[in-house]
């Protein structure tokens, strides 16, 4: 619970971030995105039987939905697609001994 409040409000930080200060800086004509980073490599590092980067995904769409001009709803279902793929991923087809 406390993970999760604590990934709400450093999404929260960085939406901020980017949709007021990043967007002044483009590189090669593209626009830095720290949040679909952020979920992929919090999926990326954590156990795939744990679900925080599920919530990490949901959110971080709901932030990005909240502060983009796009219809409500589009960078939630891309982002917790990409967070449930990437689980599946892990799960079925990457062994990690330990």
């Amino acid at each position: 619970m406390r993970k999760a409040l604590l990934l709400i409000l450093s999404f929260y930080i960085l939406v901020l971030l980017q949709t007021s200060f990043l967007v002044h800086f483009n590189i090669f004509g593209i626009i830095p995105n720290f949040i679909i980073i952020a979920v992929v490599l919090i999926n990326f590092f954590e156990n795939p039987e744990k679900k925080l980067g599920i919530i990490a995904g949901f959110f971080g769409g709901i932030f990005l939905d909240i502060f983009s001009g796009n219809f409500l709803g589009f960078y939630t279902l891309i982002l917790l697609a990409a967070s449930l793929f990437l689980k599946y991923a892990f799960r079925r087809y990457i062994r990690i001994w330990t």
